[in-house]
Protein backbone atom coordinates (compact mmCIF):
# COMPACT_ATOMS: atom_id res chain seq x y z
CA UNK A 1 0.00 0.00 0.00
CA UNK A 2 1.30 3.44 -1.00
CA UNK A 3 1.74 5.97 1.75
CA UNK A 4 0.45 9.52 1.44
CA UNK A 5 3.92 10.85 0.49
CA UNK A 6 4.39 8.17 -2.18
CA UNK A 7 0.97 9.01 -3.65
CA UNK A 8 1.79 12.72 -3.77
CA UNK A 9 5.16 11.98 -5.38
CA UNK A 10 3.46 9.84 -8.05
CA UNK A 11 0.88 12.61 -8.69
CA UNK A 12 3.68 15.20 -9.04
CA UNK A 13 5.51 13.00 -11.56
CA UNK A 14 2.34 12.41 -13.61
CA UNK A 15 1.52 16.14 -13.67
CA UNK A 16 5.07 17.10 -14.64
CA UNK A 17 5.10 14.83 -17.72
CA UNK A 18 1.52 15.56 -18.83
CA UNK A 19 2.46 18.65 -20.92
CA UNK A 20 5.24 16.71 -22.66
CA UNK A 21 2.90 13.79 -23.35
CA UNK A 22 0.23 16.17 -24.73
CA UNK A 23 2.80 17.82 -27.00
CA UNK A 24 3.95 14.42 -28.26
CA UNK A 25 0.34 13.47 -29.14
CA UNK A 26 -0.12 16.57 -31.31
CA UNK A 27 0.35 15.52 -34.94
CA UNK A 28 3.05 17.13 -37.03
CA UNK A 29 3.33 17.92 -40.71
CA UNK A 30 6.73 17.92 -42.43
CA UNK A 31 7.85 20.46 -45.03
CA UNK A 32 9.86 19.84 -48.20
CA UNK A 33 13.13 19.97 -46.22
CA UNK A 34 12.10 17.54 -43.47
CA UNK A 35 11.31 20.26 -40.93
CA UNK A 36 8.30 19.47 -38.69
CA UNK A 37 5.50 21.81 -37.61
CA UNK A 38 2.89 20.91 -34.98
CA UNK A 39 -0.54 20.52 -36.56
CA UNK A 40 -3.44 20.33 -34.07
CA UNK A 41 -6.06 20.05 -36.87
CA UNK A 42 -4.69 17.85 -39.68
CA UNK A 43 -6.56 17.71 -42.99
CA UNK A 44 -6.33 15.45 -46.03
CA UNK A 45 -3.91 16.51 -48.78
CA UNK A 46 -2.29 19.02 -46.43
CA UNK A 47 1.25 20.24 -46.92
CA UNK A 48 3.42 23.08 -45.64
CA UNK A 49 6.33 25.20 -46.74
CA UNK A 50 8.61 26.79 -44.11
CA UNK A 51 11.23 29.41 -45.02
CA UNK A 52 13.04 29.66 -41.68
CA UNK A 53 15.52 27.59 -39.71
CA UNK A 54 15.01 24.00 -38.65
CA UNK A 55 16.49 23.11 -35.26
CA UNK A 56 16.22 19.63 -33.81
CA UNK A 57 13.92 18.66 -36.70
CA UNK A 58 11.36 21.43 -35.94
CA UNK A 59 10.64 24.89 -37.40
CA UNK A 60 12.38 27.43 -35.20
CA UNK A 61 13.06 31.16 -35.45
CA UNK A 62 11.61 33.78 -37.78
CA UNK A 63 10.19 32.79 -41.14
CA UNK A 64 7.15 32.30 -43.32
CA UNK A 65 4.94 29.22 -42.91
CA UNK A 66 2.48 28.46 -45.68
CA UNK A 67 -0.28 25.81 -45.41
CA UNK A 68 -1.62 24.16 -48.57
CA UNK A 69 -4.62 21.88 -49.14
CA UNK A 70 -4.44 19.92 -52.37
CA UNK A 71 -1.63 22.22 -53.54
CA UNK A 72 -3.69 25.41 -53.00
CA UNK A 73 -2.43 28.05 -50.56
CA UNK A 74 -4.92 28.31 -47.67
CA UNK A 75 -3.07 30.05 -44.83
CA UNK A 76 0.10 32.04 -44.32
CA UNK A 77 1.93 32.83 -41.09
CA UNK A 78 4.81 35.30 -41.08
CA UNK A 79 6.50 35.35 -37.71
CA UNK A 80 8.32 33.55 -34.96
CA UNK A 81 8.33 29.78 -34.39
CA UNK A 82 9.70 27.79 -31.47
CA UNK A 83 10.18 24.01 -31.60
CA UNK A 84 7.48 23.62 -34.30
CA UNK A 85 4.89 25.99 -32.75
CA UNK A 86 3.93 29.57 -33.69
CA UNK A 87 5.37 31.33 -30.65
CA UNK A 88 6.04 35.05 -30.19
CA UNK A 89 4.91 37.71 -32.65
CA UNK A 90 3.41 36.92 -36.01
CA UNK A 91 0.85 37.70 -38.70
CA UNK A 92 -1.64 35.07 -39.87
CA UNK A 93 -3.73 35.48 -43.04
CA UNK A 94 -6.24 32.97 -44.42
CA UNK A 95 -7.40 32.63 -48.02
CA UNK A 96 -10.90 33.58 -46.80
CA UNK A 97 -9.57 36.97 -45.62
CA UNK A 98 -9.17 36.44 -41.88
CA UNK A 99 -6.13 38.28 -40.50
CA UNK A 100 -4.56 38.23 -37.04
CA UNK A 101 -1.53 40.24 -36.06
CA UNK A 102 -0.11 39.84 -32.59
CA UNK A 103 1.30 37.42 -30.07
CA UNK A 104 1.15 33.61 -30.27
CA UNK A 105 1.67 30.73 -27.85
CA UNK A 106 1.60 27.07 -28.96
CA UNK A 107 0.13 28.15 -32.32
CA UNK A 108 -2.81 30.00 -30.73
CA UNK A 109 -3.47 33.70 -30.34
CA UNK A 110 -2.20 34.58 -26.87
CA UNK A 111 -1.31 38.02 -25.49
CA UNK A 112 -2.01 41.25 -27.38
CA UNK A 113 -3.40 41.10 -30.89
CA UNK A 114 -5.79 42.37 -33.55
CA UNK A 115 -8.10 40.09 -35.55
CA UNK A 116 -9.83 41.37 -38.69
CA UNK A 117 -12.61 39.35 -40.33
CA UNK A 118 -13.61 39.52 -44.00
CA UNK A 119 -16.97 41.06 -42.97
CA UNK A 120 -15.11 44.10 -41.58
CA UNK A 121 -15.42 43.24 -37.89
CA UNK A 122 -12.35 43.74 -35.71
CA UNK A 123 -11.32 42.60 -32.24
CA UNK A 124 -8.34 44.34 -30.66
CA UNK A 125 -7.11 43.39 -27.23
CA UNK A 126 -5.97 40.50 -25.08
CA UNK A 127 -6.13 36.86 -26.15
CA UNK A 128 -5.71 33.54 -24.37
CA UNK A 129 -5.72 30.07 -25.95
CA UNK A 130 -7.01 31.40 -29.28
CA UNK A 131 -9.93 33.41 -27.87
CA UNK A 132 -10.53 37.02 -26.75
CA UNK A 133 -9.73 36.98 -23.04
CA UNK A 134 -9.05 40.05 -20.93
CA UNK A 135 -9.55 43.66 -21.93
CA UNK A 136 -10.52 44.33 -25.56
CA UNK A 137 -12.64 46.18 -28.09
CA UNK A 138 -14.89 44.61 -30.70
CA UNK A 139 -16.01 46.68 -33.68
CA UNK A 140 -18.88 45.26 -35.74
CA UNK A 141 -19.11 45.64 -39.54
CA UNK A 142 -21.57 48.55 -39.09
CA UNK A 143 -19.15 50.46 -36.84
CA UNK A 144 -20.66 49.73 -33.43
CA UNK A 145 -17.99 49.24 -30.78
CA UNK A 146 -18.05 47.37 -27.51
CA UNK A 147 -15.18 47.62 -25.07
CA UNK A 148 -14.92 45.50 -21.98
CA UNK A 149 -13.64 42.42 -20.23
CA UNK A 150 -13.73 39.18 -22.24
CA UNK A 151 -13.54 35.63 -20.93
CA UNK A 152 -13.00 32.62 -23.22
CA UNK A 153 -14.33 34.54 -26.22
CA UNK A 154 -17.39 36.02 -24.52
CA UNK A 155 -17.99 39.56 -23.31
CA UNK A 156 -18.36 39.48 -19.50
CA UNK A 157 -18.51 43.18 -18.59
CA UNK A 158 -19.04 46.09 -20.93
CA UNK A 159 -17.55 49.51 -20.28
CA UNK A 160 -18.96 51.42 -23.25
CA UNK A 161 -20.90 51.02 -26.47
CA UNK A 162 -21.31 53.59 -29.18
CA UNK A 163 -22.06 53.78 -32.87
CA UNK A 164 -19.55 55.61 -35.06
Amino acid sequence: MLGKQSGLLLLAIVLSVAPVAAQNRTPTVTDQNGCKIYNPMPQEEESVRWSGACRGGFADGKGVLEWFIGGRLEERYDGEMSQGWAEGKGIFVSRQGMRYEGEWKRSQQHGQGVARSPDGSVYEGEWQAGKPHGWGTYTSPNGETVTGEWENGELKSESSSRRI
